[in-house]
């Protein structure tokens, strides 16, 4: 069977370790001076040795001929180890092993002495997974084990790890492993291998892995699986769901010049082209980074660069610190989202209409004599889709700069009616499989749009979210609670805005509804005694076409105002 190359190629001493000098240096100094804790902590991003070292450190420990600090790999402890059998150094998985009954278990067999080792070494990876349970169990155990017995904590989550368990380990913090040191591992690899390969690829691996060795020799295994020659650069885009950076510039300067339709085109076709949405906005962040510094720091590139030369002495260092904001902002939706197209597409219609306002980018202007010929392009119904949601979200923005009006909150008497009979079916629906989990994850998985809050265009309609209390969901439908009749009445009157907006985040269609503290105690109530009586029910009219007046739009406004008319300034 095939052994993939990160395992081939993984550490077997201290000499193949990459990138890890200093601990490296300070772990085997511990062995020269006979000074070797009883806790080591292993701090540090995936794939950059954590692991490897704590199992060579171990090997080095219990080696009968460790000969200039190198395990001689030829007595039973060093074959064992290599082989995973050595009963003396056991590796515990915390991801999967995280209860307290495993920790026991641990500290039941700590005292027994090595079977045919020196040292007995607990190796625990992720030990962030642990429960407190489990740390409190470990925790005497660890703060006085028996003078056989090593613990070696592995984590790429160490404030996770509670205070009194780091207080008892000697903490080793592990870096990225550089650029340069990726792309000399892999060349070695790929000589060793026989493998042909174009030293740009080996660079864009080496950035793709994000200083993470392990995920590079993936990567590199994964492109001598599809490539059917010499790997190329375009091969590690292909199969990372990347672009070049010339891809990346293009987009960027379609930003700049505030050219929406060619962003769309582009972002239609990375999708259809299955590309990978969230990493191609994580390289439009790293461009606007190297523009920035293109554009102040002189002498940081060590040549010239004919794109930002192009465009350093048109564009402002605010317009640049307003995109690289934004779109690290929207990353983090993304990450949580079902439909990233839609998410990245308001994000760049966001950006190029802020520029257009404070006229960020001085682009040219002029034309030529011949009028450009224009594309006709036939729209899919999916594309279509999307542009009626950013048609809708523009509509949002409009709405919510509006100036005061008349203060009087006037809805008529079928308004009110459908309203009422949509709240019950609403309440109804989110009772049939109510669940204290869903509802508490959801609470997280909303806290994504805090976001908004800071946007003067939204943050009116979304703060009612959160003035809120989120009691009950089920079958996409939600209860939110408010202390008054007046809050939960302002919260339905924006259902529309709001369930956009959940929409857009989300991916996926909810239907809310608000109701006063003393109306959800009734609920409640009403479950108690008929929890086995609650059947789906399908609403007979949309929210759209209660809400259709242009009267009661404006009215939507009139309640927020009402309630926060001395704390509001508009323009």
């Amino acid at each position: 069977m095939y052994q993939a190359l990160y395992r081939k190629y993984r550490p077997k001493s201290f000499s193949d370790v990459v990138g890890q000098e200093v601990i490296i240096q300070t772990l085997t100094n511990a062995i020269n001076n006979d000074k070797v804790s009883h806790a080591y902590l292993f701090t540090g991003p995936r794939g950059t040795g954590k692991t490897s070292i704590a199992k060579i450190y171990a090997k080095m420990l219990n080696c009968e001929n460790l000969n200039d600090n190198i395990p001689c790999e030829e007595c039973i402890s060093c074959k064992q180890i290599n082989n995973n059998q050595n009963i003396d150094v056991i590796e515990i998985d915390a991801a999967s092993n995280n209860g307290v009954d495993e920790i026991r278990e641990i500290r039941n067999k700590v005292g027994l002495v090595p079977s045919n080792s020196k040292y007995k070494i607990y190796i625990i990876d992720e030990v962030h997974m642990l429960t407190t349970q489990a740390f409190n169990a470990l925790l005497k155990t660890l703060e006085e084990p028996p003078v056989h017995t090593l613990f070696i904590l592995a984590t790429t989550e160490p404030h996770k790890i509670p205070k009194t368990i780091l207080s008892r380990c000697q903490k080793f913090d592990f870096k990225k492993i550089s650029d340069s040191q990726i792309v000399d591992r892999l060349k070695h690899i790929s000589e060793v291998e026989n493998i042909e390969i174009e030293d740009d690829a080996l660079k864009e691996i080496s950035i793709l892995s994000d200083g993470g060795l392990r995920d590079s020799i993936g990567m590199l295994d994964q492109a001598i699986s599809y490539a059917s020659g010499k790997i190329t650069i375009d091969d590690v885009h292909a199969i990372n769901g990347t672009v070049d950076k010339k891809n990346i510039q293009h987009l960027v300067e379609c930003m700049l010049n505030q050219d929406m339709v060619s962003i769309l085109n582009e972002i239609e076709q990375y999708e259809e082209n299955g590309k990978n949405l969230v990493k191609i906005t994580q390289e439009i962040i790293d461009e606007l980074k190297d523009i920035l510094l293109y554009c102040n720091v002189e002498n940081y590139f060590d040549s010239k660069d004919d794109f930002y030369e192009s465009i350093k002495d048109k564009v402002k260092n605010e317009t640049i610190y307003n995109y690289i904001y934004a779109f690290s902002n929207v990353i983090g939706s993304m990450k949580n989202s079902n439909n990233n197209k839609i998410l990245l597409e308001i994000e760049f219609i966001k950006m190029i209409d802020i520029s257009k306002e404070k006229d960020g980018y001085e682009h040219s202007k002029k034309t030529t004599s011949e009028p450009k010929e224009e594309k006709v392009i036939e729209e899919s119904p999916k594309k279509r889709q999307d542009e009626n949601i950013n048609e809708v979200i523009k509509e949002v923005k409009k709405e919510n700069t509006k100036k005061k009006v008349d203060k009087s909150i006037k809805l008529s008497d079928e308004v009110k009616t459908k309203l009422d009979e949509i709240k019950k079916i609403r309440i109804n629906n989110s009772l049939i499989k109510v669940s204290q989990k869903a509802r508490n994850e959801f609470k997280e998985k909303m806290e994504v749009l805090k976001k908004y809050l800071m946007d003067p265009d939204y943050s009116k309609i979304v703060s009612l979210l959160f003035d809120g209390d989120l009691k009950s969901i089920s079958n996409h439908n939600i209860i939110f609670s408010f202390k008054n009749s007046l809050m939960a009445e302002a919260f339905n009157l924006e259902l529309i805005n709001l369930e956009h907006i959940f929409a857009l985040n989300f991916g996926e269609e909810y239907k809310l509804i608000a109701v006063d503290d003393n109306e959800w105690n009734e609920i409640k109530q009403s479950y108690n005694a008929n929890k086995n009586n609650y059947q789906y029910m399908e609403e007979p009219f949309t929210i759209e076409s209660i809400y259709e007046k242009e009267e009661v739009q404006e009215n939507t406004k009139n309640v927020i105002d009402s309630m926060f008319e001395n704390f509001i300034e508009y323009e």
